[in-house]
């Protein structure tokens, strides 16, 4: 019979869309040419279909490895941006370490030495040159992560907390400073009246006052335009976002030309936001809003370290690493030369500088300070001190030597510490130098190395002091 026995053709399996009939139509069948192309159409739109499938596998996976590079950029970005500020707390303890050292000496070193002795003016006009505005340079970094940007969403309630918060600290740190040199070092009468005009600031007491009440006052100027900031920064014209860069350190340095003739009386708070000329006893000697200038680069370096982290990660496009390479080189270079000024007036003490040189007058503080010759002079440093804390503590990380890899390590680990307290140390180290102070009975008992050692000593007690704090129980919990 047709179509039995062991030669007969196998019945194929029709593909899904397609009749058994037609799947079997095939001109070796006997089918119809009709049967025919019916099958292989829908053979043609299978093979099509096959091929979507494909390729929407192929789409799936290469959206996970999107992904997954997203992922390693951001952990990458995540671990830099951690990397560089650990560095700046090494070289915010770098800074502290030289703060105290110079405190020690006016306090307790004789003027003479301080100014003849290579060492100890060394020590001096550092520290009075990089401290003050490195720490400002580090605040504005930290103040841009934590308060500024936009790259972590909070309320408004909280925003304002935490605000409130890091702007009070410094506050509480120089009414205790002016209250320990106050009634500790100079006997003010412990009255309700000089009480009041230490907690009002109309007395700021010792050099600790001014220097601390800098930090908030920027914090909280830059806080109230932020809005503008993130606007101006985040537009999407390059031409706005650079002339938002100019304005953040173009005003400050502007701000250095807006002085005020009388600071007497109670024209005596502007002296905390600008320059003066006729000033009282115990008024502050370091304005804030000149200082700007530090907060902003701090701010713009936290900018751009978040630009870069969150695009490329830790790598750059070669285009970008050639041009940042030859921008930094340039920029290096004009900072090297704006330090002449200051070296110029080297063998003066940086402490009350005031000088005049052929290119303008170089200023700290006090009347007519700071001077834009001042505030740019110092950069160069800076950055020199800066990128050396990196290289080192990056070197120290990856040292495999085992015997003294540990107490590299050890010693990082504790200048990193340093700089993660700035204010304690200060505070500390402030209380401690007022009641040692003995310049009103004409008693300057250290010399370098005395200097040296209490300004170890001094440190130490606040790291027994931080150590305490840190194993304290709390209320309830016993002991002694």
């Amino acid at each position: 019979m047709p179509g039995h026995g062991p030669l007969a053709p196998i019945p194929r399996p029709a593909p899904e869309g397609m009749s058994a009939r037609s799947a079997a139509a095939t001109p070796m069948d006997g089918g119809s040419s009709e049967d025919c192309e019916e099958g292989r159409a829908l053979l043609v739109a299978g093979g099509k279909l096959s091929s979507y499938t494909s390729a929407l596998q192929e789409a799936t996976l290469g959206k996970t490895a999107l992904k997954a590079i997203e992922a390693r950029r951001q952990h990458e970005g995540e671990v830099l941006a951690r990397t560089v500020s650990r560095s700046l707390d090494v070289f915010k303890g770098v800074l502290v370490f030289f703060m105290t050292f110079a405190h020690v000496d006016l306090a307790l070193m004789n003027p003479v030495l301080q100014f003849y002795s290579t060492a100890p003016h060394f020590i001096g006009n550092f520290a009075a040159g990089q401290c003050f505005l490195g720490f400002m340079l580090a605040y504005g970094f930290s103040c841009d992560r934590a308060y500024l940007s936009d790259a972590k969403r909070r309320s408004a309630a909280e925003q304002l907390h935490r605000v409130a918060r890091s702007a009070l600290l410094p506050v509480f740190g120089a009414w205790i400073c002016s209250f320990a040199w106050a009634y500790i070092c100079f006997k003010f009468p412990m009255d309700l009246k000089t009480t009041m005009a230490i907690l009002s600031f109309r007395l700021a007491v010792g050099n600790g006052p001014d220097f601390l009440l800098c930090f908030p006052i920027c914090l909280l100027t830059m806080f109230l335009l932020r809005p503008l900031l993130n606007r101006e920064l985040d537009h999407g014209a390059t031409t706005r976002r650079w002339f938002a860069v100019a304005v953040l350190l173009g005003g400050p340095l502007l701000l250095t030309r807006v002085v005020v003739q009388d600071c007497t009386g109670m024209r005596k708070y502007l002296n905390y936001f600008f320059e003066c000329n006729a000033r009282e006893l115990w008024s502050p000697n370091l304005p804030a809003l000149p200082h700007l200038l530090y907060f902003n680069l701090g701010l713009l370096l936290s900018r751009c370290l978040g630009a870069c982290t969150s695009r490329w990660g830790s790598g750059l496009p070669a285009q970008w690493t050639v041009g940042g390479g030859v921008a930094a080189v340039v920029v290096t270079i004009t900072l090297m030369f704006l330090t002449r000024p200051l070296l110029v007036v080297w063998a003066m003490n940086y402490g009350n500088l005031q000088a005049q040189t052929k290119w303008g007058p170089v200023a700290r503080g006090f009347s007519g300070g700071p001077s834009p010759l001042w505030l740019l002079g110092n950069l160069f440093v800076l950055e020199v001190l800066l990128i050396a804390c990196f290289v080192a503590q990056q070197w120290v990380e990856r040292m495999k030597v085992p015997a003294i890899g540990p107490l590299l390590q050890f010693f990082m680990n504790e200048v990193e510490h340093l700089g993660a307290n700035v204010l304690l140390y200060l505070v500390v180290a402030d209380i401690c130098l007022a009641g040692l102070y003995r310049g009103a009975q004409g008693q300057f008992p250290l010399d370098l190395s005395g200097g040296f050692a209490m300004t170890i000593g001094l440190i130490l007690v606040t790291r027994f002091l931080f150590f305490l704090s840190s194993t304290s129980r709390s209320v309830g919990g016993g002991g002694l």
